[in-house]
């Protein structure tokens, strides 16, 4: 199984890691935020919800992006202060990403990341079958 880490634990992110961890298909998830301990705060409302939902999934939370390391799975959610990441920040994101998780696949999750996998592809020379999104153009 694969580990998992969401960047941003706002409405996304938090349900996105709810929804992750009851489906019981991935190892953990890695819940990051850098607003204090919200992070760290869903990630255990989620974990006590396991034994009633009947999941294993590991659920934490962090406010390092570096929490990413060894993550097969990136995904770039919103958050809890700021919302989507966009712009210069969400391209700034992504770079620390290529250092911190070389190999994993980047999923923009927001509906206003496509010019972040655009700019991801096009300005840090991801290549186009490690990041991808959704949305709408």
């Amino acid at each position: 199984m694969i580990d998992v880490a969401i960047l941003g634990a706002g409405e996304l992110g938090g349900l996105l890691a709810h929804v992750l961890a009851r489906r019981d298909v991935v190892s953990a998830i890695r819940l990051i935020d850098k607003t204090g301990q919200v992070a760290a705060g869903k990630a255990l409302d989620i974990m006590q919800s396991a034994p009633i939902e009947r999941f294993s999934t590991r659920v934490t939370g962090a406010t390092d992006v570096g929490a990413v390391a060894g993550a097969r799975v990136i995904v770039i959610a919103d958050q809890m202060a700021d919302g989507e990441w966009q712009g210069d920040a969400g391209m700034l994101l992504l770079k620390q990403i290529t250092f911190a998780a070389r190999t994993g696949v980047v999923v923009c999750a927001g509906a206003s990341q496509r010019e972040l996998v655009e700019r991801a592809v096009r300005e840090l020379r991801f290549h186009r079958n490690r990041v991808f999104g959704s949305a709408p153009r």
